[in-house]
């Protein structure tokens, strides 16, 4: 029963998601069970021999059937009504033996059958409960199908986003790749320019000092000029610098209006360019994106977002570069100012303030003029 039951639920798995799924596929051996023969395992009554069954039936057959007929000849003779005679005490003490065995054998026939109707019953209350167990096996072997099913599916989409994610992961990576080494590559490149610069600033260094040198000497020269020659050259200089900061001042003002109109052109054109350079960009990705599958578009938006998000950590990592510049521009700046210089505030008289000579600044002589004796 045990075996043919296993067989039963065994036929009931539906095989055909195995031919679907690979992974499933993979596993279907395994619910190939073989189900064997249960009766070596199943409880059996102990048979008993054959000559004590034998002699069992002939002692039952003896007592339902009574006394044999030597004894009904024995009773029979013993029952001597026409004689007059009384029974012998060994025929009462038999007679009496007898009646305690029939007695004792009636009580065993009742136990007996007693005994095979409660096992009649429990018979049929194993039967019903056999088969409530069946009942239930089935409906957990549904369970259990139903349960394998939604499993299988929730595998299936861990499966697919995992694939998604594996595949986001490797994109991310090489695109990090390629920036760093875009990176990489600017970063030499600024390492090289700068070295050319500094190479560049440090020759013009060279030359400005032998100018500044040059000009040292002709300062000594001009110091010791008459005071005949000062006064002219004095009014020439002054006339000269009157006339650059004219010029300067226009110059300045002219070159302001030329820059106003370069930035208003430069702004219309770039206004221009980008309006255009947008709508290009838009209908070639409305176009690439409408021929692209679902998964690859919410790729190119992912891609999007990220690249908005990176554009703008940039500009604000810039900003935050100019805001370094002006805040160390302002520290050197205090770092430079005498009023932040603790020991010319409280101490002045001790280090007085005098104004150093710089490239920029413009010449001034002041020759103290010899007065003639009058003679």
């Amino acid at each position: 029963m045990a075996a043919s039951w296993g067989k039963r639920a065994a036929n009931r798995i539906d095989r055909t998601q195995f031919e679907k799924d690979e992974l499933l596929k993979s596993l279907g051996s395994q619910f190939n069970v073989d189900f064997a023969d249960y009766d070596k395992w199943t409880r059996k009554t102990v048979k008993r021999p054959a000559a004590q069954k034998q002699a069992a039936d002939d002692s039952f057959k003896f007592d339902l059937v009574g006394p044999g007929p030597s004894q009904r000849t024995v009773s029979a003779d013993s029952c001597r009504h026409g004689a007059g005679q009384g029974l012998s005490f060994r025929e009462k003490r038999m007679a009496i033996k007898q009646q305690e065995q029939d007695k004792e054998k009636a009580e065993r026939l009742k136990i007996l059958e007693l005994r095979i109707r409660t096992r009649r019953r429990t018979l049929i209350e194993y039967e019903k409960r056999a088969a409530e167990l069946l009942e239930q096996n089935i409906a957990l072997k549904g369970g259990i199908d139903h349960h394998e099913h939604q499993t299988l599916d929730e595998v299936k989409g861990l499966l697919r986003k995992y694939e998604k994610y594996r595949g986001g992961i490797t994109t991310l990576n090489s695109h990090f790749q390629k920036e760093y080494e875009a990176a990489k590559r600017e970063l030499q490149d600024t390492k090289k320019r700068i070295g050319d610069r500094l190479h560049e600033l440090e020759n013009k260094v060279a030359e400005l000092d032998q100018q500044l040198k040059v000009k040292q000497d002709e300062l000594h020269i001009l110091m010791s000029y008459k005071d005949k020659e000062y006064p002219v050259k004095a009014m020439k200089i002054s006339n000269l610098q009157k006339e650059t900061q004219t010029l300067k001042i226009s110059n300045e003002e002219d070159q302001e209006e030329l820059e106003h109109i370069i930035k208003t052109e430069l702004g219309k054109y770039e206004k221009e360019r980008t309006v255009s350079t947008n709508q290009i960009v838009k209908s070639i990705t409305e176009k690439a994106i409408s021929m692209m599958h679902p998964s690859l578009k919410d790729m190119a938006l992912q891609n999007m977002v990220m690249q908005k998000e990176i554009e703008f950590h940039k500009k604000e990592q810039e900003e935050l570069e100019i805001a370094n510049q002006e805040l160390q521009t302002l520290v050197l700046k205090l770092l430079s100012d005498p009023k932040t210089n603790t020991r010319f505030q409280m101490f002045p008289e001790f280090f007085p303030s005098q104004q150093k000579c710089t490239p920029d600044m413009d010449v001034v002589l002041d020759i103290p003029t010899q007065e003639w004796l009058p003679i």
